[in-house]
């Protein structure tokens, strides 16, 4: 099920599709406590967020740390590890400036703890609903079609990003809420413009879970929702419908 991402107080909109991203996990050694992979990345234009969703056997190894990030707001913060073998990572550039970085370029490292010697495969969550991707309205109108990941079970594979929200093709795509606000006292304020049934989560840009909200019926209008207090800032609100 797809859900939707909403960056409060950033806006993209999306008409033309730009050049697949190219996402790559390279093996770079291990050592005797440690396996050490350069991510990297081609296409790599306009670019101000991103999450994905990475996997392996957390019996043989565990995530440690990012080191040599090529930009100061990618490191070890925006990892996560929810169960051993789960790897989330959540990135939202605070400047909303474009980052584009030539092809090739090794945005960071990935090192892991070695729990049993060699460690397991690294690989990408192989489906669409585990990438999201926010971008910087001054490169143009574009929206990210399909992406290539490559990794120690893939090479090359391609994830096709659907243009509907719905198995329909005719079908548009209908936000089911706009405008978007969060006050510093938890205040979560929304339209809802089609009498969706949403569950809610927001996030701070970690990706650490600020509030949930249980699945509901919202009618169309004006809602106000309560979390706990939040710092100023920048949030991710994640509205996912059951059609998706």
């Amino acid at each position: 099920m797809k859900k939707i991402i909403y960056a409060i107080l950033l806006l993209s909109s999306s008409l033309a599709a730009q050049e697949p991203l190219k996402l790559r996990v390279v093996f770079v050694e291990t050592t005797a406590t440690e396996k050490v992979y350069n991510f990297v990345a081609e296409n790599f234009v306009g670019f101000v967020g991103w999450q994905f969703q990475m996997e392996f056997d957390g019996t043989k190894m565990r995530f440690k740390e990012v080191r040599y990030p090529i930009h100061p707001s990618q490191g070890s913060q925006n990892f996560n590890e929810p169960n051993p073998g789960e790897l989330r990572y959540v990135w939202l550039d605070t400047d909303l400036e474009s980052n584009d970085y030539l092809d090739a370029t090794v945005l960071f490292q990935l090192v892991f703890d070695l729990l049993e010697p060699e460690g397991s495969p690294l690989c990408f969550r192989e489906s669409q609903e585990y990438f999201e991707f926010i971008f910087d309205k001054g490169v143009g109108d574009f929206t990210l079609a399909e992406i290539l990941i490559s990794d120690d079970c893939y090479q090359g594979f391609s994830i096709f990003f659907e243009n509907t929200a719905t198995e329909n093709p005719a079908t548009l795509i209908v936000d089911p809420i706009t405008d978007v606000f969060l006050s510093t006292t938890g205040m979560l304020s929304f339209t809802s413009s089609i009498d969706p049934t949403l569950s809610l989560s927001l996030f701070d840009a970690h990706g650490k879970v600020i509030a949930s909200f249980a699945s509901k019926e919202y009618a169309e209008g004006r809602h106000n929702l309560h979390s706990k207090n939040v710092t100023p800032g920048l949030y991710l609100l994640q509205a996912k419908t059951k059609e998706g």
